[in-house]
């Protein structure tokens, strides 16, 4: 609809419930006929050293107004069916007071599905559109919610398409706060991610959003796909995602929305650092911890610029050579296989139509890029989970965004199954957690860290009795019980391991120990019974004889936690044997017991 003839003398008022429906009506095309929106940004933060990937831009509406709330023309909007002109005024918006963002960030802008595919929306995202506000096209990250139905899908899909093939990033907003999710995501294979407020609010407490978000971590992680949380509110739930491996943060603790674009804050700063390497200090479970950057190499790069010719120069004067990195400003901006290469000039006309053109008229704009300090377990997934056309194309490794060098599948799958045997042989068989060459690792690595970490012993009493007069078999399916316990009350990625026998040890921060210890002895004394017989379970004993060779009477198992603070000790025999005059301590109670000091 087109706007509506406004009087000059019209002018703003708070509103309010009394306003007439024709107010309303005037109100709103005064304000959009005088385009009188603004836009506040609101900053996306790296989860792993609080740099800033990019800005989402809100838009609100006339200041100490009821129409500052962008909802409530929206509302308006759709209710006289002119949703086109306001949504376009709001991006008007958006872009113009994009110009005081550092162009090496990214501009979130919310959009309504169903008028991606609009010849009219297309127009305000061309080359030319954006240059008069000097944005390039890849700083641009159509955010589209889930939130919203849309109408001919099919066109909706092939817009995005169309709109990525232009170096556009596309984010699926408010995932998990739909029902449509999973089919938006494998449909559009988005460039981000984005988690639903509700989804992260009190993430810390819930152990159900907790097995969500995990399982959302480890899909981006398989499919190259950044996750930013949204609306993070506490320190708590900032550090539970950290924890899990959220790549990306926004919300109030974070920062405001604001017109201004201000610094993170050093709180902020200085809680993702803290947790960052409180987790790294003690979440492996690896005998070596090998990162991709140890067997990647510096392979030959070219700028997007060399002629098509010039690197089948390259490519035929080095043989061995598979593929290359197409580098600008040390940034990767696409890779050519060697494949690739030759089945463009391969074609019928290829030589004629492609030697004279530059290497980024063919190159590959997506491709699998990782950070130096990957492991190679984790870049092994990543590279396996690839379309099966691309899963033997090289990988990219990148250090603080720049060009570090490449790894082959050959090199990378040789050395993961070299780590994965020199693991396997330091993980107990039997509950497959780390054993004590890994143990006495971890604790070589946090004694006298001064962060507040507790090493945990778990020994279960009378288990000698109860494998005499049950067998190995039964004693067994109990190691197997304890060890689910134990992963299952502890939070993020603690590291637990198995000492041997029936006496286990766990890692974790001060302020959850408590917990820990609460859930696994309740866990365990409730589920004990189920490996007794009715009689002995009934009677609360068992009779067999003990080291002396005299019958005695064992009364049921029972669980010994003691808990040890790692800064106070220098090394890790002064530890074990703190650990150890607590546990005789421990032992001399009857029933469950746990002594943390």
């Amino acid at each position: 609809m087109p706007f509506s003839p406004i009087d000059s003398t019209t002018s703003l008022t708070s509103g309010g419930a009394d306003e007439t429906p024709d107010e309303k009506r005037e109100m709103f095309y005064y304000i959009l006929q005088n385009r009188l929106v603004s836009t506040v940004f609101q900053p996306i933060i790296s989860l792993r050293d609080c740099s800033v990937l990019g800005y989402e831009a809100l838009s609100r509406g006339p200041k100490d107004t009821e129409y500052e709330d962008p909802q409530k023309l929206l509302d308006l909007a759709q209710q006289y069916e002119d949703l086109w002109d306001l949504e376009y005024l709001f991006r008007y918006k958006a872009l113009e007071s994009a110009a005081k963002i550092d162009p090496k960030h990214k501009l979130f802008i919310n959009v309504n599905p169903n008028i991606i595919h609009d010849k009219m929306f297309s127009q305000g995202f061309t080359r030319q559109y954006l240059e008069q506000f000097s944005i390039k096209a890849e700083r641009i990250v159509f955010e589209i919610t889930e939130q919203q139905s849309i109408g001919r899908c099919e066109d909706f899909v092939n817009a995005v398409i169309h709109y990525k093939e232009q170096k556009y990033n596309i984010a699926i907003d408010d995932a998990g706060a739909g029902y449509s999710g999973l089919n938006l995501i494998s449909d559009l294979h988005p460039h981000y991610i984005k988690l639903d407020m509700k989804l992260v609010r009190n993430v810390n407490r819930d152990h159900i959003k907790q097995a969500l978000i995990k399982s959302m971590c480890e899909f981006a992680s398989l499919t190259q796909t950044g996750l930013i949380a949204e609306g993070i509110e506490t320190e708590e739930e900032l550090s539970k995602l950290i924890e899990f491996g959220v790549n990306y943060g926004q919300g109030y603790f974070i920062q405001r929305p604001d017109a201004e674009l201000k610094p993170i804050s050093d709180e902020v700063y200085n809680i993702v650092l803290a947790v960052n390497e409180r987790k790294n200090r003690f979440v492996s479970t690896r005998i070596y911890d090998l990162y991709i950057k140890n067997i990647s190499r510096k392979t030959c790069a070219v700028n997007p610029g060399l002629l098509c010719q010039s690197v089948e120069t390259i490519f035929k004067e080095n043989e061995q050579l598979q593929g290359l990195c197409v580098v600008e400003n040390e940034i990767v901006v696409g890779v050519i296989t060697k494949n690739k290469f030759y089945k463009h000039l391969g074609g019928q006309y290829g030589f004629s139509l492609f030697l004279k053109r530059p290497i980024s008229y063919i190159m590959d704009r997506e491709f699998l890029s990782v950070d130096y300090h990957a492991t190679i377990d984790t870049v092994a997934r990543k590279a396996m989970a690839r379309p099966l056309e691309e899963v033997y194309n090289f990988i990219t490794v990148t250090c603080e965004g720049k060009y570090f060098g490449t790894v082959s599948v050959m090199e990378l799958l040789g050395k993961s199954i070299e780590t994965m045997v020199l693991d396997a042989k330091n993980l107990n068989p039997l509950s497959e957690l780390p054993g004590n060459v890994l143990i006495e690792k971890q604790l070589e690595r946090i004694v006298g860290y001064q962060q507040d970490l507790i090493v945990l012993y778990f020994d279960i009493d009378n288990f000698k009795a109860y494998n005499d007069v049950y067998g190995f078999t039964n004693g067994d399916r109990v190691i197997r019980y304890l060890t689910k316990i134990l992963k299952e009350s502890a939070p993020g990625d603690n590291f637990i391991g198995h000492i041997g026998g029936d006496d286990f040890l766990m890692i974790a921060a001060l302020d959850v120990v408590s917990g820990i210890c609460d859930a696994v002895i309740s866990k365990f004394d409730q589920g004990i019974h189920a490996f007794y017989s009715s009689k002995d379970f009934a009677a609360g004993y068992i009779q067999t004889k003990n080291r002396s060779g005299m019958t005695e009477l064992f009364p049921l198992m029972t669980l010994s936690v003691v808990g040890v603070k790692a800064s106070e000790h220098r090394d890790i025999y002064s530890l074990g044997k703190e650990a150890g005059k607590l546990k005789k301590i421990c032992k001399q109670t009857s029933g469950s017991c746990r002594i943390l000091l």
